[in-house]
């Protein structure tokens, strides 16, 4: 019994053994997920505005791995690779992870994100101007006052330093661009800014603003744009995606145009100005385009011919507090994204005007803006 029972004992231990053995070789083993690189950039650091990009590789990677990217208490991404744009500036943690069947993968960084604002703002001094400083650009539309008396890149230059001089942007978007030598702040309930026209009762002609920040500190104007949205943004009439292109007769004559609302007309010559009223010194030499707002100011041809003011938030716009400052007082508040969703702008280095309104108004011409200037208003009042 003794001799039997060792025999059994001898033959389960192989059949054991045996097993194991074929289990070894017939199951393939799991090879784990692993970093291809073990020194890794742990802290990144940018500007707010700027995408944060990293492409951990791993190795033995199973199909249907799962990611996830969370920065701080916020999940950003479920992609391998990441490519994310901070929405706030701070320091924050941010922790990858890997998740396959049976294994995973997790790694941590630091981001910090800098405020452009607090890395790009410039104070005012003690030899600070409340004036433009410079003019940056200047393209007018067609008008005629263009390529003469208001409507020259030396008309332009004299904006700086002061409120005297007088400066037509032509017919429907027309611009010029400015800086000053300082931030224009947004002072909290109060107007930023004034810009000076020749505006007066029945003779308005609405010019729109555009603001911009530089976020990037290279001291272009190649930044994100703001427009500041006024009382005939909401209006029914404005066309708020609005573009026109407008043709070089070559001579003396009406200027062509048409839109994108399947319009076509012309800015109007008259016998008072008999230069071309297509401007010479742009580098569009046959057409020009633009696009941005256009608002429709009541306009009456009838005895004198006038133009209504429009009731606030645009420059040579004979509104209410017009007389108070000399001017149409503007508020960084009215900042508004493409979308028309207000945007909170602390303050702006750049600042583009441009003409609003299109029509020939008779005798007077083209509807065309004009400024003498502008002015910051926390060194004014």
């Amino acid at each position: 019994m003794q001799q039997k029972s060792f025999f059994k004992s001898l033959i389960l231990i192989g059949g054991i053994l045996l097993f194991s053995s074929c289990s070894k070789d017939d199951g393939p083993g799991i090879i784990p997920m692993e970093f291809s690189d073990l020194n890794y950039q742990k802290d990144y650091e940018l500007t707010l505005g700027d995408t944060l990009s990293i492409n951990p590789e791993i190795l033995n990677l199973p199909e249907g791995t799962g990611f996830s990217w969370k920065l701080g208490d916020d999940k950003v991404s479920e992609a391998q690779n990441l490519h994310y744009a901070p929405k706030q500036f701070g320091t924050f943690a941010l922790q990858f992870k890997a998740l396959a069947n049976n294994d995973s993968l997790l790694r941590s960084y630091e981001v910090t994100v800098n405020d452009p604002y607090q890395l790009y703002f410039r104070p005012k001094t003690e030899n600070s101007s409340k004036y433009i400083s410079e003019i940056i650009e200047y393209k007018p539309a067609p008008g005629q006052y263009i390529n003469k008396t208001y409507g020259s890149l030396e008309s332009a230059e004299k904006l700086v330093g002061g409120k005297s001089a007088i400066l037509s942007l032509g017919a429907w978007g027309g611009y010029v661009t400015f800086t000053f030598d300082h931030t224009i702040e947004n002072r909290e309930d109060a107007k930023d800014f004034v810009v000076y026209g020749n505006a007066m009762g029945g003779l308005s002609e609405p010019g729109i603003v555009k603001v911009s920040f530089d976020e990037n500190g290279n001291g272009l104007p190649d930044d994100t744009w703001y427009e500041l949205a006024g009382s005939a943004h909401q209006k029914e009439e404005t066309i708020l995606n609005y573009q026109l292109t407008y043709t070089n007769p070559k001579e003396y004559a009406n200027v062509p145009w048409e839109d994108n609302q399947k319009n076509q007309d012309s800015v109007m010559v008259n016998p008072y100005h008999s230069q071309n009223y297509y401007p010479l010194f742009i580098e569009e030499k046959d057409k020009m385009s633009f696009n941005g707002t256009r608002v429709y100011p009541k306009v009456s041809l009838e005895g004198f011919a006038s133009i209504d003011a429009l009731e606030w938030g645009y420059v040579d716009n004979f509104d209410a507090d017009y007389n108070t400052y000399a001017g149409n007082a503007m508020d960084l508040d009215w900042a508004v994204d493409d979308n028309m969703n207000p945007v909170a702008l602390r303050g702006v280095d750049f600042i583009s005007i441009y003409t609003g309104a299109q029509g020939n108004v008779g005798w007077l011409g083209e509807i065309s803006t004009e400024i003498k200037g502008a002015s910051d208003l926390s060194m004014t009042e």
